[in-house]
């Protein structure tokens, strides 16, 4: 579970902003939290977080922080080659060119802090830390000095001296080079096989961050081959009222000299698909599966929504589809893997983009319904203000995102804010007694015009 993130110089982000999932009310509604179990005791921690602000507040720069840095310690990067951070474009004298991603988080019955700060070329710092009884003690401590030369300090809490993960980790940081100074230590040991990195990396795998026009990887072959998950997506549009009676999913042969002339396929991946005589190809968002069935050419799968119209069943295709049908196909598997998965983090920009009011108060009580003792979490972003609603969400949950007059955004959390009870907090909010609400500059225009 996340617990806390703090990320600083990033597109609109200037200054250190801190998120945390913590709750500050002791009375809170149990059903908003998890309790943990810690070496520094019992903790609870909030299941939804729920940013709101005006357009261009600096919303999705914080989602997409969460993305950049996810990516960049699971997929890592080749050495010497430039970071590609976004900073913040107005000059920070005290940050110094530097960025820095750190978080809190929960896995195994172990809470961690993993963290480290760069510039568009290298790693200047990064740690691995580990809880105990009484605090974080580190697994490895990296920092970059004046003259370049890259030092680690590795602890026993990574792992034991003389074992073969304490070994490996050894010999890598000896191996940390000017060529590898834009890497981070951490990728190094899980590409090893080091296990606590291993379990780390692991943990930020599961963060799954889904942006208003991210798509299902795969979705007609996993349609095709999981009828339970095809089942749920279809019982979920049927009750959303989207005028979806049930899915289906068409299989299409095709002869192989008619796939690429049709698809204008490259000719190298022709000869990749000519070598294996298998496998699984997308183009133009259909999927063809090679090497399957009696024949060696392409299967077109396609997933097909049907419709009761006049009395008879007529199907679509995912772009006859209206937007907010589109878009809840994109949302609706996070709901379906709830109960298989346990350690999921969503990261959704714009949850409410082209849905109603209704629906996306659905989706995030299902989603909280659905974790049951899980440690799935949710963070999102929204316009929807009807969200704001005390009576589904606790304040706790709820975050507010401004910019300053320098462009900067700053995070306040709802409840730093006391609401009295009884009180219409949606109309406080949009009465502008919490700030982050846009300020609209009325001018009058008439005199510029003329008949």
């Amino acid at each position: 579970m996340l617990l806390k993130y703090v990320v600083s110089n990033y597109k609109s982000i200037g200054y250190p902003l801190e998120f945390s999932m913590f709750p500050t009310s002791e009375n809170i509604d149990e059903r908003l939290v998890k309790t943990i179990n810690t070496k520094a005791g019992n903790w609870k921690v909030l299941r939804r977080g729920g940013f709101f602000g005006p357009n261009a507040s600096g919303k999705t720069s914080f989602v997409e922080s969460i993305y950049f840095a996810r990516n960049y310690i699971v997929d890592g990067i080749k050495s010497g080659q430039g970071i590609g951070i976004d900073q913040f474009k107005g000059d920070i004298a005290e940050l110094d060119g530097k960025s820095t991603f750190q978080f809190m988080f929960y896995l195994d019955d172990e809470v961690y802090e993993y963290g480290f700060t760069i510039d568009a070329q290298q790693v200047h710092e990064e740690w691995l830390m580990i809880l105990t009884q009484k605090d974080f003690q580190p697994m490895f401590v990296r920092q970059t000095l004046e003259d370049g030369l890259t030092q680690i300090e590795i602890g026993s809490k990574l792992a034991r001296k003389n074992s073969k993960g304490r070994n490996i980790a050894e010999v890598l940081k000896d191996g940390m080079g000017q060529k590898q100074r834009n890497q981070l230590f951490l990728y190094k040991l899980y590409d090893y096989g080091v296990k606590r990195a291993e379990t780390v990396v692991e943990w930020f795998e599961n963060i799954q961050v889904i942006f208003p026009n991210t798509t299902v990887q795969g979705l007609p072959l996993k349609m095709d081959r999981d009828e339970d998950f095809r089942k749920f997506i279809s019982e979920g549009l049927r009750r959303m009222d989207t005028g979806v009676t049930d899915i289906s999913v068409v299989s299409n042969k095709m002869l192989f000299s008619e796939f690429i002339e049709k698809f204008d396929i490259p000719g190298e991946i022709i000869r990749k698909i000519e070598e294996s005589g298998n496998g699984i190809l997308s183009v133009g968002g259909k999927y063809f599966i090679f090497g399957e069935g009696e024949s060696r050419g392409p299967v077109l799968i396609q997933v097909k929504f049907n419709h009761m119209l006049n009395g008879d069943c007529v199907p679509f295709n995912i772009d006859d589809e209206s937007d907010g049908t589109q878009r809840l196909v994109d949302l609706l598997p996070m709901l379906f893997t709830m109960g298989r998965k346990n350690q999921n983090i969503y990261f959704i920009d714009e949850i409410d983009r082209s849905l109603h009011t209704k629906l996306s108060h659905y989706l995030l009580g299902e989603f909280l319904r659905g974790c049951g003792d899980t440690c799935n979490q949710m963070v999102y972003t929204a316009h929807d203000v009807n969200l704001i609603d005390l009576e589904e969400f606790g304040q706790d949950e709820i975050w507010f995102v401004e910019k300053d007059y320098q462009g900067m955004s700053h995070l306040k959390p709802f409840s730093d804010f006391q609401i009295k009870e009884g009180q219409d907090a949606l109309k406080a909010y949009l009465n502008g007694r919490f700030g982050a609400i846009p300020v609209i500059k009325r001018e009058h225009y008439g005199d510029h015009f003329e008949n």
